[in-house]
């Protein structure tokens, strides 16, 4: 069986979800919690919108605008988790 890119990425993308949730469940700490979730969430989304929505390509205004919403919000959570 021979996978290709995008298997690849799928494949990565539920590892990334599968560490999310053991993460959720085993550490204690909500703050090294959300920022690590927060992150892994932006990667995932940088990736979706790259590999799976195909904007790799596309207009580099629409890119911008779903790049820069994938990385506000994620941190939005990171700065919420300070305080």
């Amino acid at each position: 069986m021979k996978f290709g890119k995008l298997e690849i990425f799928w494949l990565g993308l539920i590892g990334i979800t599968l560490l999310n949730t053991f993460v959720g469940e085993n550490f204690s700490s909500t703050v090294l919690v959300s920022v690590l979730i927060a992150l892994t969430v932006m990667y995932k989304g940088l990736v979706v919108i790259d590999h799976f929505m195909e904007l790799k390509g596309g207009h580099k205004n629409l890119r911008f605008l779903m790049r820069a919403y994938l990385i506000l919000f994620p941190s939005l959570i990171v700065v919420s988790a300070f305080f």
